[in-house]
């Protein structure tokens, strides 16, 4: 092999090597841009978002099952007293006649108490019920959303988060439900005296505007960092006390179609 040959191998080589190079490089660096345009594009279009922490009912928490079991057995006891039927039929004659029949359709459940307001912010006449289920044996609240014209049970048809939970000032014997039920137990002596309860004297249970409300105290009471008077409209709340003014209260918010407890109050007149 003489020189000239050699030269010309190595030149050939050369030129080879350099082309694969710029190859290589014109494919990486396109795709990394590509990637990182990617990573951008998905970032943009799916923010990070943490989930509501739900509440589970008590009576459906199996680590509440033990006190829970105990409860519905108080709640018979009265039921078979007929207390609850009484209050049922004097109740059952306020409704509309398309609120009445869901009741005189649905035989197991008696009417303790209920409220009407725009509980799901569509400017409609929506309804609450507070009600006692007597194939369950338990305290529900139920919610006829007449945009939807639906009846939704609260904690199973309708979720509830509880906005409290992180406050220094949260403080809760249950949910709200379970702490009806504990009650109307309490007040056993009363209803069947009176045929009235806690929850219908004084129109306690109620739809409004919690800062407009005589027996709230937004100051002290608990409210969440998330909430200031101008959003407490359409709230519903219910009482938890027929001693003192203890109230939980919860909105419904529509973009997550989830009803918030964003006030507790717990403390005595």
């Amino acid at each position: 092999m003489n020189l000239q040959t050699i030269f010309l191998y190595f030149l050939l080589f050369g030129f080879a090597s350099c082309q694969q190079t710029i190859q290589s490089n014109s494919q990486n660096i396109p795709t990394h841009d590509r990637a990182v345009n990617d990573q951008n594009r998905q970032v943009a279009e799916s923010p990070r978002t943490e989930k509501p922490l739900l509440d589970t009912s008590n009576y459906a928490n199996p680590r509440t099952e033990e006190t829970a079991n105990l409860q519905r057995q108080q709640l018979v006891k009265l039921a078979e007293e007929g207390l609850f039927e009484k209050l049922h039929l004097k109740l059952l004659k306020d409704l509309a006649e398309n609120q009445k029949n869901y009741f005189e359709s649905h035989t197991n459940l008696n009417l303790l108490a209920h409220t009407n307001g725009d509980i799901f912010g569509n400017k409609e006449n929506d309804f609450a019920y507070v009600v006692y289920d007597k194939e369950k044996h338990q305290i529900e609240i139920i919610l006829f959303d007449k945009q939807s014209k639906r009846f939704k049970t609260l904690y199973r048809d309708v979720h509830v988060s509880n906005l409290l939970r992180q406050s220094d000032c949260y403080y809760t014997n249950g949910t709200i439900d379970y702490s009806i039920a504990a009650e109307l137990i309490y007040q056993e002596d009363y209803i069947r005296s009176s045929r009235s309860n806690y929850l219908i004297d004084d129109k306690a249970f109620s739809i409004d505007d919690i800062s407009k409300n005589n027996n709230i105290d937004l100051k002290r009471g608990c409210l969440s960092k998330d909430f200031s008077k101008n959003t407490t409209a359409n709230t519903l709340c219910i009482p938890t006390s027929s001693v003192y003014a203890n109230y939980q209260c919860l909105k419904y918010n529509k973009t997550k179609e989830i009803f918030e407890i964003y006030f507790s109050q717990e403390f005595a007149d």
